[in-house]
């Protein structure tokens, strides 16, 4: 079998990961960077963001893929997706006196139900978030 059909097949057997365990990672992250006053959360996501991971999903046994290969995401796109983006989004909400914010939600919730239950953030990246376990 090519490394194509390998990669093809190994992206349809993706378990992708469910909208309750996608918010119980953001509830635990933020629950984990409220307990270690975020300098804690920070090291350990610059550590597992190699791994396509942060602190929540290492725990929740999720992992953020590079959707065109099924790969682990590479700390790049984990520094784009976990730490850009909203820092984006929070300069906007204050320019705009939290619209932004809310309108960013939304927007985030209703491409989860798209598709492959992937996140505007996930479209915008090429990502996806699987289950693991």
């Amino acid at each position: 079998m090519t490394e194509e059909k390998a990669e093809a097949t190994k992206e349809t057997n993706l378990r992708y990961a469910s909208f309750q365990h996608r918010l119980g990672a953001i509830v635990l992250d933020a629950t984990l960077m409220f307990l270690t006053l975020g300098i804690g959360w920070l090291i350990w996501s610059f550590i597992v963001w190699g791994e396509g991971q942060t602190p929540a999903k290492k725990i929740l046994k999720l992992r953020t893929v590079n959707f065109t290969n099924g790969r682990p995401a590479t700390w790049g796109h984990m520094g784009i997706r976990e730490g850009l983006i909203p820092i984006t989004v929070s300069v906007a909400s204050t320019i705009t006196g939290g619209i932004a914010y809310i309108a960013w939600i939304i927007v985030e919730i209703v491409f989860y139900y798209t598709k492959n239950q992937r996140t505007f953030r996930d479209y915008w990246v090429k990502t996806a978030v699987v289950n693991e376990s």
